[in-house]
């Protein structure tokens, strides 16, 4: 207990650390307050503009047929196509009067009807048709999911202003971001190098340090305290969301690139879950390179190298087959429910697993390590 007490103390009085876990907050805060106030009213703004122009062209195209059906009244086509587009133009005029108003749900409701009608209509048919029929579906499903629990919804799919909502969303993404992934290398990646440094890694046999047991310390101890921040930061978070615009469910769903359906809770905790393995594997990573190289920007330098590296070539189309062998795409579930279509099925349970079976092999290595520098180190006192 003293020992843990001890490695405690000296990770969160580090000015460094400090440092870093106040970065750490105000990253999270900064997005919060971004999205609240900038991107989710820019994002209006662009649709209430779309829905004006889509408006006054579908107002011509009635205007067009009108002309064209006066000159052939007994063209029945002419005379359905003038119902479809008086129809559209209708819809249009309604949801302009919903965004005006401020009634997102009223908006998503019509959308909503306009998509089924268009469904029922079975008038589509071709590759291009296709893929409209399964996002109009897609659309429409996710609709009724958001209504079955309870939900209102907000301009499009996975966008709700309900704090469950966005607070899930938030751990879903954010977790996932690189600039996150940088600071937490800097966090916890480096314990080891700086007692080699410093040559406080000889001085732990005056409190009655077991070797291997300092190590899954120094190991989990960071791990301990990122997590806790990070947990406590989305409640805070959370807790002011809420505030502002109401708590909502966590049964709120979220669809996914494949078009299924997840309540938002679920991918929070799974979320969650594959942050604490991902901290988890850039820490063992970062005591085996300590020990290696022995120097704490070394280590950080060679791990963020690792990272931006990967995430530069995850764009290529011709790096795509090969990123589900690389572990740096499973550091955030993020990221991989984008990747779906190229990932194995139970692409989080074998992140898990294989993130962690590295994880356990870096410690065990590092483990032999550890145990040959501090002999050799004593010997020489």
């Amino acid at each position: 207990m003293t020992l843990t007490y001890f490695e405690l103390k000296r990770f969160i009085k580090n000015p460094k650390n400090k440092i870093c876990l106040a970065i750490l907050v105000l990253f999270f805060l900064v997005l919060f307050g971004f999205n609240q106030l900038s991107v989710n009213q820019q994002f209006k703004t662009r649709t209430l503009a779309s829905t004006t122009t889509s408006l006054q062209q579908a107002k011509q195209s009635v205007a067009v047929i009108k002309t064209q059906v006066a000159s052939a009244p007994e063209d029945t086509m002419l005379a359905k196509q003038l119902i479809l587009a008086q129809a559209q133009e209708k819809m249009l005029s309604e949801q302009l009067k919903a965004l005006t108003a401020d009634d997102l749900d009223r908006f998503a409701t019509l959308a909503y009807e306009a998509d089924l009608a268009a469904l029922k209509s079975g008038d589509m048919a071709g590759s291009d048709d296709d893929q409209d029929r399964l996002s109009r579906l897609n659309s429409s499903n996710y609709y009724q999911a958001v209504k079955a629990v309870g939900g209102k919804m907000g301009l499009m799919a996975n966008d709700a202003a309900d704090a469950s909502f966005k607070t899930g969303s938030a751990i879903l993404h954010w977790l996932s971001a690189t600039t996150l992934l940088v600071l937490i290398t800097v966090l916890i990646s480096d314990v080891v190098s700086s007692d080699i440094e410093s040559s406080q890694i000889r001085f732990y046999q005056l409190i009655g340090g077991r070797k291997f047991r300092q190590l899954v310390l120094k190991l989990l101890i960071p791990i301990g305290v990122v997590g806790v921040v990070t947990v406590l930061t989305f409640v805070v978070i959370y807790l002011i969301s809420g505030l502002l615009n109401g708590f909502g469910t966590w049964h709120y769903p979220y669809s996914l690139s494949d078009g299924s359906i997840s309540p938002i809770w679920q991918l929070s905790l799974k979320s969650l879950g594959l942050f604490l393995v991902s901290l988890l594997f850039i820490g063992s990573l970062g005591q085996l390179l300590s020990l290696i190289f022995k120097k704490s920007l070394v280590v950080i330098g060679l791990i963020v190298i690792c990272l931006t590296g990967f995430l530069t070539l995850e764009r290529e189309v011709w790096f795509q087959p090969f990123k589900k062998f690389i572990p740096f795409e499973y550091l955030g579930y993020g990221r991989l429910i984008n990747d779906i279509k190229i990932l194995p099925d139970h692409f989080l349970l074998i992140g898990v697993v294989y993130l962690g079976g590295l994880s356990l092999i870096f410690l065990s290595i590092s483990a032999y390590l550890y145990h040959q520098y501090y002999y050799r180190k004593v010997g020489k006192l």
